[in-house]
């Protein structure tokens, strides 16, 4: 019997095009300071859970225990810029993470680990990776962001990731509406 392929997947909120497009535009504006690679516009993301890789057979299990999930949408709002040293990752994050954001990624933290999933265990820090490899001299500190960029959160994805030598690309194999 042959096993399937492992799938290197992760739940996340996907911006609308407006934010998407204005998200893109920041990043290149922090290119300027920072250099490093730009993230792809179709890639910008807040990631919720990673789940890393499983097989193939389990997508099933992340898929069912999405389904269960029914809660309000909400608006989120990044307006605070960082860089992280230890990984050169410049990044938008949050000054207050909405209470609807919390409730959203500890509901489906709690539903994989009955599923018998795996999650990390550190602190959920909600952001938007904007530059990989950034040059984070002087930009440690987090900052407001030069421009605040939010869009009204109705639903939530299933991600699989591809890696390769370009940079990770992701394709959305699942999809559930927040009500």
């Amino acid at each position: 019997m042959q096993l399937a392929q492992p799938q290197r997947v992760f739940f996340a909120l996907w911006p609308d095009a407006e934010a998407a497009a204005r998200l893109h535009a920041l990043a290149q504006e922090q290119h300027q300071r920072m250099n490093g690679r730009v993230s792809r516009e179709d890639s910008l993301h807040c990631t919720l859970v990673f789940i890393g890789n499983i097989d193939a057979g389990r997508l099933p299990d992340l898929q069912a225990a999405a389904a269960g999930i029914q809660l309000s949408g909400f608006r989120l709002t990044f307006d605070q810029a960082g860089c992280w040293r230890h990984n050169q990752i410049a990044y938008l994050g949050m000054r207050q993470i909405p209470e609807a954001l919390q409730h959203l990624q500890s509901l489906l933290v709690k539903r994989l680990k009955s599923a018998g999933f795996n999650t990390e265990q550190r602190e959920y820090r909600p952001h938007l990776t904007l530059l990989r490899k950034a040059e984070c001299t002087g930009a440690t500190k987090e900052n407001p962001a030069p421009e605040p960029v939010g869009w009204a959160v109705r639903d939530f994805v299933l991600v699989r990731s591809s890696l390769s030598v370009n940079g990770s690309r992701y394709e959305q194999i699942g999809q559930w509406p927040l009500l």
